[in-house]
């Protein structure tokens, strides 16, 4: 039978979907009935896994710009329960700020794959807006892919020198203009929603977010560790002498 979850329908082939706060226990219980080829089990809010016989996956159902969308927010065991909800209500803050976190999701497999061409190759791709706002460009080149890592790098590196390793968005919009990176409120949060994915921040969803650095955030900003699609160190302090060297 077909249910309505978070305003969002099963598929064609035949699915079972079933309503409940979901606990560790009941994951671990759940198998794909015999004659079907998966089910959903709804966590409230749109937050739902779908299992299937290759492994159990949370998606999100919303919708946006009056079209129904899901979005893929990981893979449990590797995703726990609280790791989903994290990322369904980071979503959710995105959604009422009128930004499609498909879009951020998009964004970042786009980066991704830039950071893997060559310089050259990315400079002499057209680049072409995104359909949705109009927002980024679907192709960046080496530049700019280099200027959103390294603001990245220094959200980071903020949490990591501010009390308790956690800030506002507001304070943290301040600290990022007099460190040279100027931008607007909602490219912050697109760069904190992005973060917010890659698990090197915690986000406290409200009227203004709290941003909270995670170990391997910390890890990150000191260069302990690389995370992809965020500057390393060295990389940023290199990059800022050789820009000073040009201006001067």
């Amino acid at each position: 039978m077909l249910v309505l979850l978070g305003g969002f329908l099963a598929q064609k082939e035949p699915t079972m979907e079933l309503y409940m706060a979901l606990s560790e226990s009941d994951i671990s219980a759940t198998k794909v009935p015999h004659g079907r080829n998966q089910f959903k089990v709804s966590d409230g809010g749109g937050l739902y896994l779908l299992v299937k016989s290759s492994g159990r996956y949370w998606k999100l159902a919303y919708r946006f710009d009056g079209k129904q969308k899901s979005l893929a927010l990981g893979v449990y065991p590797s995703v726990s329960i609280e790791q989903a909800r994290e990322k369904r209500d980071a979503a959710k803050a995105l959604l009422a700020q009128n930004i499609d976190p498909g879009e951020i999701k998009k964004q970042e497999r786009m980066e991704q794959r830039t950071a893997t061409q060559p310089p050259d190759s990315q400079g002499t791709q057209e680049r072409q807006p995104i359909q949705n706002r109009g927002r980024r460009p679907e192709i960046l080149t080496h530049r700019e892919q280099s200027i959103i890592e390294g603001r990245r790098l220094c959200i980071l590196q903020v949490l990591a020198d501010s009390n308790a390793y956690a800030t506002s968005e507001d304070v943290l919009l301040q600290e990022l203009d007099s460190r040279g990176h100027r931008i607007s409120f909602d490219r912050l949060r697109t760069d904190i929603a992005w973060l917010h994915e890659q698990q090197v921040v915690q986000l406290k969803t409200g009227p203004l977010w709290g941003i909270y650095l995670t170990q391997t955030g910390l890890d990150s900003a000191l260069g302990r560790m690389w995370t992809p699609g965020v500057k390393r160190p060295e990389e940023n302090l290199t990059g800022e002498m050789e820009m000073d060297s040009q201006s001067g």
